[in-house]
């Protein structure tokens, strides 16, 4: 996974990389910023990283929805015993991710505090992720901040357009090579903020031009990449024509239906959304019935991994219907 540090994600990488020492520093780390800058990548990193300085770490990284499945009843009321198996994994893990804490059930806010005290406690590093920065307000959520502002708490902007233009030069060199500068911040701006959809750029770029040959103008650069400014999918159409393909209602795919085919019909629907929309994990669950990002990732995983033809056929026949 590529990570470049770049003037609006340098504190936060620094900080990630003191939070992964160890010694005699905060031992957890509060991470918030919009979607596409990076905190997916930075969790990795500081994974990797925990890693390599102690190979036999354990480590864990779960989503709000996740953890609140799991503190579901953890923490009754004094005198009554916390049936361990539930928890110990988190109590235990040496690195912690906690990625969108926004979505975190607030009836779980209490005993998560607890859990982050008992991390606290035996010097186990938590990194937690946001799209929303701490906030005084609800109340129910002072005792969780309290916990947070303990430790390191650092925002994470979007990419400028300086920032987005040299990554794609680190991304695809070739571009720097061969496409005028006017042509290099088109394709920066047809990209957007995002991380993914710029790495999806780069991919293009490196693709579909040749390693040598003159500069192309801006005219012929343009004319290279005319595709990207056809106007992209709306998630609802690609819903629609996941439907009809696999020959099943929208209400269906959005359901809470378990039918074999149902189910491979759900997961090759948030494929083709994945694939062919900038939509973040979240958005592609959203679309499809309120999903977790959990499960949207378990069904690309598991699509990924298909050679089923009733699979890769479906996927090459829509990709070819999306793309005209």
């Amino acid at each position: 996974m590529t990570w470049l540090t770049l003037p609006e994600n340098r504190q936060a990488h620094l900080a990630v990389e003191l939070l992964a020492k160890d010694e005699r520093h905060p031992l957890q780390m509060f991470l918030w910023g919009p979607p596409g800058t990076g905190k997916t990548r930075l969790t990795v990193r500081w994974l990797k990283r925990m890693l390599k300085e102690k190979p036999d770490a354990r480590v864990l990284r779960v989503t709000a929805q996740e953890l609140s499945l799991r503190l579901r009843g953890v923490f009754v009321p004094p005198g009554q015993q916390a049936p361990k198996s539930r928890l110990g994994s988190l109590r235990r893990a040496d690195a912690l991710v906690l990625e969108d804490l926004h979505r975190l059930n607030p009836k779980r806010v209490p005993a998560l505090a607890r859990l982050l005290d008992h991390r606290h406690s035996y010097r186990r590093a938590t990194l937690i992720t946001s799209r929303e920065p701490l906030r005084v307000e609800p109340l129910s959520l002072q005792p969780l901040q309290l916990r947070l502002v303990g430790g390191l708490v650092v925002a994470i902007q979007p990419m400028g357009m300086p920032s987005r233009q040299l990554a794609l030069e680190k991304l695809a060199p070739i571009a720097r090579k061969r496409l005028a500068e006017f042509t290099r911040q088109w394709l920066v701006r047809q990209a957007g903020a995002s991380w993914r959809a710029l790495a999806a750029q780069a991919r293009l770029v490196r693709a579909r031009m040749a390693p040598t040959g003159p500069m192309l103008e801006p005219a012929a650069g343009r004319m290279l990449f005319a595709d990207l400014e056809r106007p992209k999918a709306r998630p609802s159409e690609l819903i629609r024509l996941v439907a009809r393909h696999f020959g099943v209602t929208e209400g269906a795919l959005k359901g809470k239906g378990r039918q074999p085919s149902l189910v491979l019909a759900r997961q090759v629907a948030m494929t083709i959304l994945r694939r062919h929309t900038e939509l973040s994990l979240e958005r592609v669950g959203h679309h499809l019935g309120g999903r977790d990002p959990a499960t949207v990732r378990h069904s690309l995983q598991k699509i990924a991994k298909s050679r089923l033809p009733l699979v890769t056929g479906a996927l090459r026949e829509l990709g070819q219907r999306i793309d005209g």
